[in-house]
């Protein structure tokens, strides 16, 4: 560059920064309050975009994003994993926010988002039938968007699994790890391959050290029942999570035909007497046993809490966190 046209370029008058549009500031508000997770009002922001910019280009995603945010508030005012009446009327309204955008863009891209979401909004709900629909209608309608096709076909496999359907589950799961070998889920689905290899096997009789409380029930006497395998221990604070879910999940279907085990071990010190004191004191309603962990190693209990559903025939039919089991599923199971 010569003299003059430096000169030229350092006498240029300076430009202050344009200030941000109102539908820039609109849409960074919006996205403000859904980071701070207070959904509801990042709810209502993007329905008003949506409202104010119809013709912007992110108009739709505003839609779904409004979506999203009643999908997760939905989430949050559950009670035991399960929906309240708040948590209905949110996912109702998420639900009808995907439906719209699938109505009005069927083809674009964004509506393979809308409609993985309106799986989520049916699965989180425990509605496994509904929730396989859509995640299907994913896969047959944007195989192009790869993104949602590989969180559809996750989310399919694990839908699969609840509603008892082993193999097909295992079908997608296999894809999942051919189509998308590079996939930062790989690893995991990996795992959740491993555990979903158990399903329709014969389930292992238990070999109790002592039964800690209640009265023993081993396996063989258990034949034409459904039970339900809970492995926990004192010391797990994910298992202390989910002790409420499993007491009231005891409660609500022993006298339907379910029967509950509590399985523990020996780790970080825990004895008979610790274990005692502890169930004791949370109201633990079904029997519990403790043993060298030849049970978890049996069942693939590689982490705590997991639970594993065995049918009347004594085949296993479920495994995984009990905060992924729906009511369905062990309707399903009992209705058998």
């Amino acid at each position: 560059m010569n003299l003059f046209a430096l000169l030229a370029v350092l006498v240029l008058p300076f430009q202050a920064p344009q200030a941000p549009t109102p539908e820039a500031q609109a849409w960074d508000a919006a996205l403000q309050l859904k980071n701070k997770a207070a959904y509801i009002e990042a709810a209502g922001r993007w329905e008003a975009y949506a409202r104010d910019y119809p013709t912007a280009p992110r108009a739709r995603q505003a839609l779904v994003e409004a979506g999203v945010c009643f999908f997760s508030a939905g989430r949050g005012a559950q009670v035991l994993h399960r929906n309240t009446d708040t948590a209905n009327a949110h996912m109702e309204k998420a639900r009808t926010l995907f439906d719209r955008v699938c109505t009005e863009a069927p083809k674009e891209l964004i509506a393979s988002r809308a409609r993985h979401m309106r799986g989520s909004t049916f699965l989180f709900s425990g509605e496994l039938a509904q929730a396989e629909d859509a995640y299907s209608s994913v896969l047959e309608q944007f195989s192009m968007d790869r993104n949602y096709v590989e969180k559809a076909l996750e989310y399919r496999a694990m839908t699969r699994r609840h509603l008892l359907k082993g193999s097909e589950a295992i079908a997608d799961m296999e894809r999942f790890l051919k189509d998308f070998p590079q996939s930062n889920r790989t690893e995991n689905m990996k795992l959740e391959l491993g555990f979903a290899r158990l399903l329709g096997t014969t389930a292992t009789p238990w070999k109790p050290e002592r039964w800690v409380l209640g009265e023993p029930a081993p396996l063989e006497i258990l034949s034409g029942q459904v039970v339900a395998l809970y492995f926990w221990a004192t010391w797990c604070p994910n298992c202390a999570k989910e002790e409420g879910f499993v007491i009231d999940l005891a409660r609500r279907y022993g006298p339907k035909g379910l029967t509950l085990i509590g399985v523990t071990d020996h780790q970080q010190g825990q004895t008979p007497e610790s274990i005692l004191l502890h169930v004791k004191s949370k109201g633990y309603n079904f029997p519990v046993f403790q043993d060298n962990g030849a049970t978890s190693l049996a069942y693939k209990a590689t982490s705590i809490p997991y639970l594993v559903l065995i049918d009347r025939t004594g085949k296993v039919r479920w495994n995984d966190s009990p905060a992924d089991l729906y009511d369905a599923t062990i309707e399903k199971l009992l209705a058998e």
